[in-house]
């Protein structure tokens, strides 16, 4: 459409006379990423590096003691927790009294978080998320279609929402007769290239009523659905993308740090790292040693360009397994989630959520939700949220699940209404009340 290539060149311009800031990020992202190991891009890594040390020895209360220290393996690996019980330590004397942005997380795990961005590294985070969108086949000024809990803290208003090509839709109450009328929506636009963006939740609520429907929708010009906030499962991305014709991706990102990785068009399943803009660690999950190639390890974070709190070594909480990309690049090969959320068989190894998942996939067209605990060693809950009133594969579902987890096991089904959504509007479909020590 013109008017999308209109936004698209006015976006540009407008950046060009402000210098080409973002336009210049692009570029440095692109070559940072797509030629990691070049000697280019790892001079420039490591100059953002050594600059961030010496900022955070020289400006930060908390990494003054370690001045002398030149080696970023050798700074400590910290918690949200050491950030929330020690705060005013983390923030720089630089930039205490500048114009800095407040962004927080939604408090999913139960404890709400926040911290301050300076003005560049939100421009970076602009120029990370426009990379990576190029990387899912979607162009500043194409529509996209933002499926979250929208209330007034993130809505768009109506003038920004149409120069910037977006529709926001409302999942707080993702019934039948809401997916249907999102379904519509996709439908009756006439734009030929549009991307969603939303909560995998969501998804998986959406893909079960294409199949429950056995509803197949072609030419939409849908150039990919993006999964962010969330775990997506096996069965959402394959069945989503057959019946919307269309790529599902995930992304690995959070609110209070940025896009740290995404899986794209050109590796639809390793999620690719933004090597260019963080320095990211798998780190074993009992100790701080680097893990091997297809090992598991906790995802360990460095953000190269907040200056106002400097985050160095940051233990997101999340699990992901060490993988290579196609230029010889650390990538993730899959992201399990939370630490805490980690679920164990009935002598004490853990068992990928991935096994969980596929528990429930011959029953979705029976399941409006579902929800899988660990509430005691060897005791497990399920919750199901049934479509009609009678579920006859009880033994079925119990012994399946007894396969992988011990014969030992206690499980237990429970019937409900609803299975509530997080504050944020997530859902976690697998918890664990029962923490191994």
């Amino acid at each position: 459409m013109i008017l999308n290539e209109l936004r698209h060149k006015f976006f540009w311009l407008l950046d060009n006379v402000k210098g080409g800031n973002i336009k210049n990020k692009l570029n440095e992202i692109q070559l940072c990423i797509e030629n990691s190991n070049s000697a280019e891009a790892k001079a420039i890594k490591k100059n953002h590096i050594d600059c961030l040390l010496k900022h955070a020895t020289k400006t930060t209360p908390f990494y003054k003691a370690l001045k002398e220290v030149k080696t970023i393996s050798d700074f400590p690996v910290i918690r949200k927790t050491t950030i929330q019980n020690d705060f005013k330590s983390f923030e720089s004397s630089a930039f205490k009294d500048k114009d800095n942005f407040k962004v927080s997380t939604s408090g999913s795990t139960g404890v709400p978080f926040f911290l301050f961005q300076n003005q560049e590294k939100r421009n970076r985070n602009h120029a990370d998320v426009i990379y990576f969108f190029n990387q899912s086949g979607f162009n500043v000024g194409n529509r996209l279609y933002e499926l979250e809990v929208w209330r007034g803290h993130n809505q768009k208003g109506k003038l920004k929402s149409w120069l910037q090509n977006a529709v926001q839709f409302d999942i707080s109450r993702l019934t039948d007769e809401r997916i249907q009328t999102f379904l519509n929506l996709l439908k009756t636009d006439k734009q030929s290239k549009k991307t969603m963006l939303g909560f995998a939740s969501s998804y998986e609520m959406i893909t079960q009523y294409l199949e429950k429907n056995n509803i197949t929708l072609k030419d939409l010009g849908i150039t990919s659905a993006i999964a962010n906030s969330e775990y997506l499962n096996p069965y959402t991305k394959t069945t989503l993308g057959k019946h919307l014709n269309t790529t599902v991706l995930s992304r690995y990102s959070s609110e209070e740090i940025g896009i740290i990785a995404q899986q794209t068009i050109n590796s639809p399943n390793n999620f690719v790292i933004n090597h260019a803009s963080y320095h990211v660690e798998l780190l074993n999950l009992e100790n701080d040693t680097p893990v091997k190639p297809g090992e598991f390890g906790r995802i360990v974070v460095t953000d190269l360009f907040n200056y106002a709190m400097p985050i160095i070594r940051y233990d997101t909480g999340d699990i992901a397994k060490l993988g290579l990309g196609k230029n010889g690049s650390m990538a993730l090969e899959q992201i399990e989630g939370r630490k805490m959320d980690l679920i164990y068989d009935s002598e004490g190894n853990i068992i990928s959520s991935f096994v969980v998942y596929t528990k429930f996939y011959k029953y979705y067209k029976l399941l409006k939700q579902y929800q899988f605990i660990q509430q005691g060693e060897k005791e497990y809950e399920v919750k199901l949220n049934l479509q009609n009133d009678k579920f006859e594969f009880e033994n079925d579902l119990i012994n399946d699940i007894k396969s992988d987890f011990g014969r030992d096991t206690t499980v237990t089904i429970t019937y409900v209404d609803e299975i509530p959504a997080l504050s944020s509007g997530k859902r976690r479909k697998v918890m664990n009340n029962f923490k191994k020590a």
